[in-house]
C-alpha cells in the first residue's frame, strides 16, 4: 500500500493567495485553487467560487474578507472533490474523485486500487473581528501551518481521454469537463474512491474519502516551532526516504523546499503495527 501526501489548495503560487482557514470553531476549509484566466482562455472550466458551499453559506463570503476583498479569481478548479455538500443538486451516483495530469501525473503511475492518499495545504487559524473573519496574525497563534485537511482511497482509476464512458454521477467532474482542455491530455487521470477505508485488511469503519472535520494535532504535518514546509513525520514514514529534500534529521524532521511546485510526495507504507496504528490515529482523533 502506498501514502501519497498531496498538495492541495491555495498557496503562494497564485497572486495574492492567502492560507486556507482553520475556522474559528476549528473546523478545517481547503479553498480550492482558481481557473485564470489564462487557462480559461485555453478552454478551461472551473466552478463558480460563489456556488461552493460550507456550513451553509458561499465559500465566496469567506474568501473575500480574508483577502480584503481583492481575490480576483471568480471560478474555482473544485480538486479533490471530496464532500457531497460543497455543491448543490449533485448528480446521482456522484462520488468523491481527485484527478491530477501532466508531471505531478507522472509520480503517481504506480498508484492505484487501494493506494491512500491524504491531502495537505497552507492553513491558519482565524477569528471573527466586527462579525469578519479575519486571519490570526503570529503572535496570536496564527503560525502558518501544513495541515492534512482529507484523504481518498483507490478504488477504481480511469482516464477520461482514453476511456469515453465515464462512471454514472461523474460527468460534472472538472478533469471529465475539461478532458479536452489545452494541458489535460492523455495523462488525464481521476482516482475515485473506495467504499470503505481498509488498511492491511482491517476496516476502519471510515468511508473510503472525506475531508476531517476539525483541526487535530496529529493532522498536523509542521514540526513544532519550525517553519510549515518543515515537518515532523513517524520515523516509520522516513526510512528508506534519506534523499534529495527528503532528508531525515536526528529529530525525525522531514524537511523540504516549500518553493518547491512539487505536489506529489509518494511513499510505501512498510508492513509495520506502527503504520497501522497512526492512520487510525488520524481518523480515531478526528470521529
Amino acid at each position: 500500500m502506498k501514502i501519497i501526501l498531496s498538495r492541495k489548495g491555495l498557496d503562494g503560487g497564485f497572486n495574492g493567495a492567502k492560507p486556507s482557514p482553520i475556522m474559528p470553531c476549528g473546523r478545517l476549509l481547503s479553498l480550492p485553487i482558481p481557473v485564470t484566466p489564462k487557462q480559461m482562455a485555453n478552454g478551461e472550466d472551473g466552478i463558480p467560487y460563489a456556488d461552493l458551499r460550507f456550513d451553509g453559506q458561499s465559500i465566496r463570503k469567506i474568501i473575500d474578507p480574508l483577502h480584503k476583498y481583492k481575490f480576483n479569481y471568480s471560478k474555482a478548479h473544485l480538486d479533490p472533490d471530496l464532500d457531497r455538500d460543497r455543491l448543490e443538486n449533485r448528480r446521482q451516483g456522484w462520488r468523491p474523485a481527485f484527478g491530477q495530469v501532466g508531471p505531478p501525473q507522472t509520480l503517481l503511475e504506480n498508484v492505484n486500487t487501494g493506494d491512500l492518499f491524504l491531502f495537505f495545504g497552507w492553513f491558519r487559524r482565524t477569528r471573527y473581528d466586527n462579525g469578519e473573519l479575519q486571519y490570526l496574525q503570529p503572535r496570536k497563534c496564527g503560525k502558518d501551518l501544513h495541515v492534512i485537511f482529507g484523504w481518498l482511497q483507490v478504488g477504481q482509476r480511469i482516464n477520461p481521454v482514453t476511456e469515453k464512458n465515464c462512471p454514472c454521477g461523474l460527468e460534472d467532474n472538472l478533469h471529465v469537463r475539461n478532458a479536452d482542455a489545452h494541458g489535460y491530455g492523455r495523462t488525464n487521470t481521476i482516482y475515485i474512491t473506495a467504499d470503505e477505508l481498509i488498511v492491511s485488511g482491517q476496516r476502519l469503519g471510515v468511508r473510503g474519502a472525506g475531508s476531517f472535520p476539525c483541526f487535530k494535532s496529529s493532522l498536523q504535518l509542521t514540526a513544532p516551532k519550525r517553519p510549515r514546509a518543515h515537518w515532523c513525520l513517524p520515523e516509520w514514514l522516513c526510512r528508506g526516504q534519506n534523499h534529495g529534500n527528503w532528508q531525515c534529521n536526528h529529530e525525525n524532521y522531514l524537511p523540504f523546499d516549500s518553493s518547491s511546485r512539487k505536489q506529489e510526495f509518494v511513499f510505501n507504507m512498510p508492513e509495520d503495527p506502527k503504520a497501522i496504528e497512526w492512520l487510525k490515529g488520524l481518523f480515531e482523533d478526528c470521529y
